[in-house]
């Protein structure tokens, strides 16, 4: 079911009471046939080989990245997949993270870096292809619940961090909590999806905090079911669960609350990362940065004079929830920590795509809107597929298991060094006993 939007500005104030109605919309009763199982399976498929086809140099599967293995894979065959999934790190808890490396944990040390990689590309997957379920009460065109899903696999920012880690799986899920804050499905068999994704992303990310209002809101409307209270209760024991990480562990980050800083990144960085991509923005703001970043707020401009005009069939409230909830997403980690690292940008950046896409709902008969956005998109996603990162310059996990084996004495530990290549490096430590 789409939103009812309109044409023209003048009617949004008195559209607004019954547009809100439509925020937590029922999901389409749609039976789930053999056909579309299989479709589902080759698109999850189609989507693990893509995201770990993403990284270029040894590859996803001969490299382990950064936390990945120093903490996750690490203190999961040291501890115990248990011991580590009730230990914080940096303050808060990891519970996606530690259970994947728990799973590596039990294969041998030459599978971890294929285990992890795999792992992360199907979490990623699976994301995508909720997105595109739970987004069909809102958008009605298959086209858009393709773009807003399968950019979730190809997304064109922060390649060096979130490609194939365990380790960044939060900064997808903090996107998908959006769409299942929203969504009503009416199966049990969903309902208890939509609860389990919210408690587990919940207990991954301290920064689900951006989502309490919400699900304040959904929590307190008055036609919201019992689903609604439920979210919000997962979202709150999530958080109980993080403030006991911070109360009982340690954390290295500093806070350096920086506003200006966090808006002046969420123009110059968030909105333009999907509209132009990590290749052509590069690293460092500069001149041909801000010039790059104009062009993107442009592109934004032409969405929304096309919406105003009546061109296209505007789902306005998804639109605006989206724009506040991506500016918050982004907001939050900045204002806390100071720094605008790209990683930031994931979620915000795919809810910028999200704000868009509702902006171009296809009037019937007219969607050229709306498939001139998603060609645009799939240009931006295609150059962007494969850029040089920090990984795809090894260490090649293969390579380093042989020289630690060959190493190796009874008793001694072995620091094995991961990606990226660093002073000091990166490194699994693991008993000689369980290396062998």
């Amino acid at each position: 079911m789409g939103y009812s939007g309109g044409g023209r500005g003048s009617a949004l104030i008195s559209r607004a009471p019954a547009a809100a109605k439509d925020l937590f919309a029922a999901a389409p009763a749609k039976s789930v046939t053999t056909g579309k199982a299989v479709l589902a399976v080759v698109a999850i498929a189609a989507a693990v080989t893509v995201g770990l086809l993403r990284q270029p140099g040894p590859g996803a599967l001969n490299t382990i990245w950064a936390e990945d293995g120093s903490i996750f894979y690490a203190e999961a065959v040291d501890k115990g997949p248990w011991a580590a999934l009730t230990t914080s790190y940096a303050g808060y808890f990891h519970a996606v993270p530690r259970l994947l490396a728990a799973i590596a944990s039990v294969f041998p040390p030459s599978a971890a870096a294929t285990v992890l990689a795999a792992g992360a590309a199907l979490i990623v997957a699976l994301l995508a292809l909720l997105v595109y379920v739970t987004s069909a009460a809102h958008l009605s065109s298959t086209v858009a619940r393709v773009v807003v899903s399968a950019l979730v696999v190809v997304v064109p920012v922060a390649q060096d961090e979130v490609l194939n880690s365990v380790a960044n799986f939060h900064w997808y899920g903090l996107y998908v909590l959006f769409w299942v804050f929203l969504w009503s499905p009416r199966s049990r068999i969903g309902q208890v999806v939509a609860v389990a994704t919210v408690l587990l992303v919940a207990t991954s990310d301290i920064l689900v905090l951006a989502y309490v209002p919400l699900a304040l809101f959904r929590f307190f409307h008055k036609e919201e079911g019992r689903l609604g209270k439920i979210l919000g209760g997962a979202l709150a024991l999530g958080l109980v669960v993080q403030l006991i990480g911070l109360a009982t562990g340690s954390s290295e980050r500093e806070l350096d609350p920086n506003p200006v800083r966090a808006a002046v990144g969420y123009l110059l960085r968030a909105v333009p990362a999907p509209l132009i991509g990590q290749r052509w923005l590069g690293h460092q703001i500069g001149a041909r940065w801000v010039a790059l970043a104009a062009v993107a707020w442009l592109l934004v401009a032409v969405a929304f004079v096309v919406a105003l005009r009546g061109l296209t069939r505007p789902a306005w409230v998804l639109a605006g929830a989206a724009v506040i909830q991506s500016a918050a997403l982004y907001v939050l980690p900045v204002v806390l920590s100071g720094v605008a690292a790209p990683r930031y940008a994931v979620a915000p950046a795919l809810l910028v795509v999200v704000a868009l896409v509702a902006l171009l709902q296809p009037r019937p008969g007219n969607a050229v809107p709306l498939y001139v956005l998603a060609g645009f998109l799939a240009v931006i996603a295609l150059i962007n597929l494969r850029i040089d990162n920090p990984r795809a310059h090894g260490p090649a996990w293969d390579a380093e298991l042989d020289k630690a084996r060959a190493t190796c004495v009874a008793g001694a530990t072995a620091a094995i060094p991961i990606a990226p290549v660093e002073t000091p490096p990166w490194l699994v430590q693991v008993t000689c006993e369980k290396l062998n």
